[in-house]
């Protein structure tokens, strides 16, 4: 069991006395307010808060972190409060003690949604400060360390939870060995056989391996000395879970995973890394591609060594780390250890920068559905990445996968909107386009781009996830504002109601204030939705629905400021209704279905006379549209040798491709030909009909619609 006088052992070397006093003090304070407090061990509770303190000390964490782990969870399970702590330990430990309470303000109605709600507070505590994460790492690794305690159902979940966010947390921390350990107990739990399997292969391979390791070290240390080197050789080797993933990854077994066993070599200076590396490739042979300069290249959690994997003396493959004593410091304790090496005892209590490998989640933390969020920060805590460059030859670290759009989103969000493409390595790529290692990449961009929900396809960060998803949103609100104002303003004009109307705008706004509803915009966007209906506005009007003012119809005139746009970049949600097929140049019509957008019909489409009238909104097309439709023709014919490829030449002759062809005969004489093809407009379609008509045997050509022509395929 844990003695106190134990982690004032580890805080003597690097704590002043006058700190110890006031540790001693939060001791005694933990102590009195969980007195009487029994974990599922049946151990006093004061042993959990006294092994997360040990751990903080392990790591070097400064006082007010190591006062932070004793009261860490006072608030919660105690009678204390926040302002007990203020006003007996400072506001700053006030501060992190808060930001780690695992207690949430909000009503939470499901363990998945509590689970994201308590990672949530986490990553908005650490923008105010990065030990809050540290504190929480300590007592998740002392939870983990006693999870056999925990009820059989709450392990599972527990384990995976851990596996899922809280390892991978550490990793980007830097805090490798409490990944490591973390990453074990938990492979343990969730994976029992696989473990007992790499166990027992490791069990067998140990002492084999230790027995050599000492003559590996002396041909290093002997081969170091001859370039006056000074340093620290070290053997690790690789945790059960690093086995095993990477055995998955490269579908190997046990023998193969080539990077079990490692040697470290810590040197004094940069320049003694580069000489040590040379030193190594002169003794034993490099492996080609196994080489990474993390000194020239650190990860983003400040992470630097270089790594190479050579053929040892017995022609074992072999990792071989150079660093030096700060970068190994770091390696050992990541972020922690930038406090000891960048604050001044003048500013001993200030807090530790927020690495970038932590901003990165908190572009996602104001997502408001649990489960987004949650995958969003699985997202970012992915940790294989590439490294890729900007023109003028900045470091750009993504996940592997990431695309174009991912790396414009990744300069700024107003470059990840107006993205069209890129240049990699001089090269012009599409957006979909997969970086590698190495790329150097210039965006693209146009003023008149917009991002598109198919561009959650290309991407895998979550910024431009989240990115892509609000803008898209915002289109889509913008575009039910348009829906709503236009059917509503047409709907109360026909019972004589102007929507520009001063008394009328009142009213509504009174039937806003009824209906808990902010203001116009979000009356429209909610009618749009279908949340809201003519009848309730009609009836709060007190207009008799019978009465409706009969309005001789005229020719169809377009409100062109209020009719949605087709076929151009104002993202609008528009499908193409398959009863009439329509293409650019027929006269149309939308549609606004209930959560599919607006369905696109031509004018003289026999269903859209049947719909309700208030959901119709005009529509046009965009000028500038560019791109091909698919239609469809009935050809009736007379069935003789060469009919054809008479009619695919005359197709081909007006620049249109067939996209699908079928024959069907009617009579010994007589056949049906149905074609697929594609079309620049009405026009262009026209033109290609009358051509098929002037061929002599030839009798009809008929426009069908999408629905016909699959009927027709059916019977085919």
């Amino acid at each position: 069991m844990i003695r106190f006088d134990d982690i004032v052992e580890k805080l003597n070397p690097y704590l002043k006395s006058s700190d110890i006093d006031e540790i001693k003090k939060a001791y005694a304070y933990s102590a009195k307010v969980h007195a009487g407090q029994k974990r599922y061990s049946g151990e006093p509770y004061m042993i959990h808060p006294m092994e997360v303190t040990s751990i903080l000390a392990d790591i070097k964490l400064d006082k007010n972190s190591i006062i932070t782990g004793l009261l860490h969870d006072t608030i919660e399970d105690t009678l204390a409060t926040e302002a007990d702590i203020k006003k007996l330990f400072g506001s700053e430990v006030s501060e992190l003690v808060n930001g780690v309470t695992k207690i949430g303000q909000l009503s939470i109605s499901s363990k998945f949604e509590r689970q994201a709600e308590n990672f949530r507070k986490l990553i908005l505590a650490t923008g105010k400060d990065i030990r809050v994460i540290i504190v929480k790492l300590a007592d998740r690794l002392h939870n983990a360390r006693t999870i056999s305690y925990l009820p059989e159902e709450k392990q599972t979940n527990f384990a995976r939870e851990t596996m899922d966010l809280y390892a991978p947390l550490a990793d980007r921390l830097g805090i490798y060995w409490i990944r490591t350990e973390l990453e074990d107990i938990c492979f343990k739990l969730l994976k029992p056989f696989e473990y007992a399997e790499i166990e027992y292969a490791f069990a067998n391979k140990k002492n084999d391996w230790e027995s050599y390791t000492n003559e590996i070290q002396e041909q290093l240390k002997e081969q170091l000395e001859k370039y006056n080197i000074k340093a620290i050789l070290q053997n690790r080797f690789k945790n059960f879970y690093g086995i095993y993933k990477k055995m998955l990854s490269k579908d190997l077994d046990f023998n193969n995973v080539f990077d079990i066993k490692a040697f470290r070599v810590i040197v004094e200076n940069e320049a003694d890394c580069y000489a040590a590396l040379g030193a190594v490739h002169s003794t034993w042979k490099p492996i080609p591609g196994r080489f990474k300069d993390y000194i020239a290249l650190p990860k983003s959690n400040g992470y630097k060594s270089l790594h190479t994997n050579v053929i040892g003396p017995f022609g074992d493959k072999v990792e071989v780390q150079i660093r030096t004593h700060e970068m190994h410091e770091i390696a050992q304790y990541g972020v922690a250890a930038h406090w000891k090496y960048k604050l001044s005892t003048e500013a001993e209590n200030s807090i530790i920068n927020t690495p970038d490998s932590i901003k990165k989640i908190f572009d996602i933390q104001t997502l408001n559905d649990p489960k987004e969020f949650i995958d969003a920060v699985k997202d970012e805590l992915i940790t294989n990445f590439i490294y890729t460059f900007t023109p003028k030859g900045d470091l750009k670290e993504l996940p592997i996968g990431s695309s174009i759009i991912d790396f414009a989103y990744s300069i700024h969000t107003d470059i990840g909107n107006k993205c069209s493409g890129g240049r990699v390595n001089g090269a012009i790529v599409p957006i979909s386009y997969k970086l590698k290692s190495g790329d150097m990449i210039e965006i693209i961009a146009k003023n008149d781009q917009h991002p598109k929900r198919d561009w959650l396809k290309h991407v895998v960060t979550s910024k431009a996830k989240t990115k892509i998803r609000s803008a898209v949103k915002d289109s889509l609100i913008e575009d039910s504002i348009k829906i709503g104002r236009s059917v509503i303003t047409k709907k109360l004009l026909s019972y004589g109601l102007k929507l520009e109307d001063p008394s009328v705008m009142k009213k509504l706004k009174e039937f806003n204030i009824m209906k808990k509803i902010k203001d116009m915009d979000e009356l429209f966007v909610k009618f749009s939705l279908s949340q809201i209906n003519i009848l309730e506005i009609l009836t709060f009007f007190k207009i008799d629905i019978k009465n409706k003012i009969k309005v001789k119809k005229a020719p169809r005139v377009i409100d062109s400021s209020q009719a949605i746009v087709v076929g151009g970049n104002d993202n609008v949600m528009v499908r193409f209704a398959k009863c009439c097929s329509p293409i650019f140049g027929d006269e149309i019509l939308g549609y606004i279905t209930i959560g599919r957008g607006i369905s696109i019909h031509r004018i003289s489409c026999n269903q859209i006379l049947e719909i309700d009238s208030s959901r119709k909104i005009d529509a046009k097309w965009d000028s500038s549209f560019a791109s091909k439709s698919s239609t469809k023709l009935k050809i009736s014919c007379f069935d003789k040798p060469g009919i054809l490829s008479e009619i695919s030449n005359k197709i081909v002759n007006h620049d249109s491709n067939i996209v699908k062809i079928n024959a069907k005969p009617i009579s010994s004489l007589k056949s049906s030909i149905y074609l697929e093809l594609l079309v620049r407009d009405a026009k262009h379609l026209s033109e290609i009909i009358l051509d098929l008509n002037s061929i002599n045997d030839v009798n009809n050509v008929e426009r069908l619609r999408s629905l016909d022509l699959e009927q027709i395929e059916l019977n085919l």
